[in-house]
């Protein structure tokens, strides 16, 4: 019976121990990012230097910019789509293109980030000619540069003459719900916020293993938990907030993990991260996508157009009936 209440009494402290460890590893790695003073009136950091040189004379390949209006107006978009998309995915853009990208009832602009690999550019520059929505930026399509796409994206964003309402970074995997996106938009964000929503992560290890893609040196992040970050692949926020990031960014040290990095841009400033049910992290069957924003899990291109006409059946289907119900509320 001793014996028993000792080694009990020991699970118990070594099990206390592990959760304070954890909660004090997870309170150091927060404390870490360095808190920037921002000076909003001049657009600049006043308590320390910058530690990134992000030049953008020679980092756009393709910048349509000017082109991306056309005759239509761009000072009053209810939401700009800025689509992270593997240079060689030029099946997903089309699908987007045809689908929440292109088809949306908002007034929204779409423009897909990639960046570059040899012996595509003819293709690149003939579907750049044709769509004028594509950003390409001269650096090496792979996963590990997939940050980059965030921070040109944001300068880039910083720099243009187009307004939008909201602005919604999504990878091109993604089905977008575009009516609930704005919807939640509304609901959740002013344009004064400081503020990114979506999918919230509140403790995330830092991956160790060389073999992982998600590998981060200790030389480039020491500690063993991130800040909270929401997933890369959907994040809702402002103009206000894409301008801050666009400046802090030059600030803070850049590791391979997008997400998390723009979570640690995001906490130096104090930009807040509200977590939202909608923004799916895995995919789940197309009940969750008639009431979700987004969903992951749509490298299939059929998949997605028939998901995307699916929805819009349904939604003419509740629409249609909502008005013959309003028709015979009328006639009584």
């Amino acid at each position: 019976m001793f014996v028993f209440c000792t080694l009990w009494i020991c699970c118990v402290y070594l099990i206390f121990q592990k959760k304070h460890e954890k909660k004090h590893i997870k309170k150091l790695s927060i404390l870490t990012v360095e808190k920037l003073v921002f000076d909003i009136n001049n657009r600049k950091i006043l308590n320390k230097e910058p530690v990134n040189n992000f030049k953008d004379r020679d980092i756009f390949l393709i910048n349509r910019s000017e082109l991306l209006c056309g005759n239509s107006k761009c000072d009053s978009l209810e939401v700009l789509f800025i689509v992270k998309s593997y240079v060689l995915n030029f099946g997903q853009r089309e699908a987007i293109r045809r689908t929440w990208g292109g088809m949306t009832k908002l007034r929204s602009k779409t423009v897909f980030i990639i960046g570059y690999l040899d012996g595509i550019d003819y293709f690149v520059d003939f579907e750049s000619e044709k769509y004028k929505d594509i950003v390409q930026l001269n650096v090496n399509d792979k996963y590990q540069n997939v940050v980059y796409k965030t921070i040109y994206a944001l300068l880039w964003l910083s720099k243009i003459n187009i307004t939008s309402k909201f602005i919604h970074f999504v990878d091109d995997d993604r089905f977008v719900n575009p009516l609930n996106m704005y919807d939640v938009a509304t609901q959740n964000i002013n344009s004064a916020d400081l503020i990114v929503v979506g999918y919230l992560l509140n403790r995330s290890e830092t991956i160790r293993d060389k073999s992982s893609k998600t590998y981060v040196s200790p030389e480039d992040y020491p500690f063993e938990l991130y800040p909270p970050y929401i997933i890369g692949g959907t994040i809702l926020t402002n103009e206000k907030t894409v301008g801050m990031l666009a400046v802090a960014v030059e600030y803070m040290k850049v590791i391979p993990i997008e997400d998390a990095y723009i979570g640690m841009v995001a906490h130096s400033i104090n930009i807040s991260l509200k977590h939202h049910p909608a923004f799916l992290a895995y995919k789940q069957n197309l009940s969750s996508l008639h009431n979700g924003v987004s969903s992951p899990g749509y490298e299939n291109t059929y998949i997605l157009m028939r998901d995307w006409n699916f929805l819009q059946a349904k939604h003419h289907s509740i629409h249609l009936k909502k008005k013959l119900e309003m028709n015979e509320f009328g006639s009584d």
